[in-house]
């Protein structure tokens, strides 16, 4: 229907080198290591209906803070959660451990020791998390993987400290040969990389990481529990094509050759996971195991309150350093809070409760955010180009969208100009099948004269409307229908729905009643085949013709219901 992305950051966060504070795992350290306005005393409630600001001077050296206190009116009362953001510390280095001298020379070949890098260490990042993390399996959602990454390490990663969005690097190896095939990777796992219990990463955990992305139900504890259409891993390997040469070495080859494998690797939906954890101790690392998680990356989740937030904290004994041997992460912390409303975010970022989004997909309409970027001198929106679809997905196991001229009908009545207009002021771009200015997309003239696209003089085609009377008179269902939408209560969803209901009503004659849902709940009805159709959203993590497509053809929302 339309894609769109952005990132809200606040100025403190923003350095001459940093980009965008996603994957949060990344760029928090490029972030803080470039410098950030003096820490402040920010306090955080969990739950916030009314908010009452108060301004109190407070006398600190030569420089005048301001203390922030959130009065909150609510029957229930919640425990308050205050986080002072800390002063920095020197920077520490990390001793030499055995193996890491080679590693280190390595990491010095590509990357100078730079004088001038002088991180600051000590503090908290306050962010705004869209929804609830809710899904059963850590591949299986944007929403969990987003909201875990700081847990977890990607084989390979992005390289936060370029501008090149094609860069790549090590994140949990330390390097890696392609073979003369162009299929044949073999991976060299970073001597010290270790899980937070303690046990080493070998190599067999990476073949089992790959092998539960793309064909979870071969393990007992993971049965049932497909994967996303984000995890794109599997448009590029199958299952058994992957092996532990030794303990710190693995090799995978590929269906086919592609330079769009190692971007999946990279994506944050696809960390490395502890093969004793899941398959030994039953602990698949999901949404319903927050509390337990083993991860290996910089932080170590402490707190988790249910549509809340998520509290995490650094592991002082965090196994990769910088570019210069100094000890990661650079802050002592991050708290994600759950605000789905964008009145909240909003008054949010305006108090100072928040520095930053956790991801480009956000609450906050297109038109929101350029208002807010507006309002607000020391805050910036940055564009990401196309990281979003939105679309409306239909349930093919259940009537009336079993039958494909129903399906057909819909999408040629739906008119999505109006819609884009109304949620970002013209900003979006229009969802067609491919996005445009692609090598593989059409031409904007043929997309102008694609039914269910087309207009005639700003208004939906006349042509497609009766196409899609004719398919529904051919289905038996000339005098209307009645069927349920569903909308989590995330993202504008709602709002969206109620224009689809109006314009189906319009174009159609349909009678539509509307499911609002909690995200989380949302999900639960998903995989339960519990819904008939749906407005909902996929996350765009590589620009490669093979993810696009992925949001149709594999895994993602549209395939667990049928």
């Amino acid at each position: 229907m339309a894609y769109g992305g952005l990132v809200i950051m606040h100025y403190s966060l923003v350095g001459p080198r940093a980009l965008i504070l996603a994957p949060v795992l990344l760029l928090l350290v490029i972030a803080m290591g470039c410098g950030s306005s003096a820490p402040e005393t920010i306090v955080v409630e969990k739950e916030v209906i009314k908010e009452v600001i108060k301004e109190i001077p407070v006398e600190k050296e030569v420089i005048k803070e301001v203390k922030k206190e959130v009065v909150v009116e609510k029957e229930v009362v919640k425990e308050v959660v205050v986080e002072v953001v800390a002063t920095a510390v020197p920077v520490k280095k990390v001793e030499e451990k055995s193996g890491k001298a080679q590693v280190a020379q390595q990491i010095q070949d590509t990357a100078k020791a730079d004088a001038n890098f002088n991180p600051i260490y000590g503090g908290v990042i306050n962010m705004a998390q869209y929804a609830d993390v809710r899904q059963r399996l850590l591949h299986q959602s944007s929403v969990l993987n987003m909201t875990m990454s700081p847990v977890f390490n990607n084989l390979v990663e992005w390289n936060p400290e370029t501008d090149d969005v094609s860069d790549l690097r090590c994140d949990m190896c330390t390097s890696w040969e392609l073979a003369e095939n162009g299929m044949t990777y073999t991976f060299h796992i970073h001597p010290d990389a270790k899980w937070h219990d303690g046990v080493p990463v070998t190599a067999k955990d990476i073949v089992f990481s790959f092998e539960s992305m793309v064909n979870p139900d071969q393990f007992e504890v993971l049965k049932g529990r497909s994967t996303s259409s984000h995890c794109n891993t599997g448009l590029y390997f199958e299952t058994g094509n992957s092996r532990a040469v030794d303990p710190k070495t693995f090799e995978l080859t590929t269906m086919f050759p592609s330079g769009g494998f190692l971007s999946a690797v990279a994506n944050e939906t696809c960390p490395m996971i502890a093969h004793h954890t899941v398959v030994d101790q039953k602990i698949a690392q999901g949404g319903k195991d927050v509390k337990v998680l083993n991860g290996s990356g910089p932080f170590k989740l402490t707190n988790y309150v249910k549509e809340v937030q998520v509290s995490y904290e650094k592991d002082p004994t965090y196994w990769k350093t910088d570019r210069n041997g100094g000890a990661m992460p650079y802050v002592d912390g991050l708290e994600m809070f759950v605000i789905t409303d964008s009145g909240r975010q909003i008054a949010a970022f305006k108090t100072g409760q928040i520095l930053t989004v956790n991801q480009s997909i956000d609450n906050l309409t297109s038109t929101e955010a350029l208002k807010l970027d507006e309002e607000m001198d020391n805050l910036t929106v940055h564009w990401t180009g196309p990281a979003q679809a939105f679309y409306v997905f239909m349930n093919t196991a259940v009537a009336p969208f079993d039958d494909v001229r129903v399906r057909r009908a819909l999408h040629l009545a739906l008119h999505r100009q109006p819609i884009i207009d109304t949620f970002s002021g013209g900003t979006d771009a229009l969802g067609y099948p491919n996005p445009e200015g692609f090598w593989y997309s059409q031409t904007k003239e043929e997309y102008a004269n694609m039914p269910g696209f087309r207009e005639l003089n700003g208004e939906k085609h006349p042509e497609d409307l009766a196409e899609a009377k004719r398919l529904l008179e051919e289905a038996g269902l000339a005098g209307g229908l009645e069927a349920q939408l569903t909308a989590r209560n995330v993202l504008g969803y709602p709002d969206l729905a109620i224009q689809v209901k109006e314009q189906l009503r319009k174009n159609l004659g349909w009678d539509i009643t509307i499911r609002t849902m909690e995200s989380g709940a949302g999900f639960d009805a998903y995989w339960a085949g519990d819904t008939q159709f749906a407005v909902q959203s996929g996350g765009i993590y590589s620009t490669g013709p093979d993810a696009i497509w992925a949001l149709l053809a594999r895994g993602t929302i549209p395939q667990w219901t049928g």
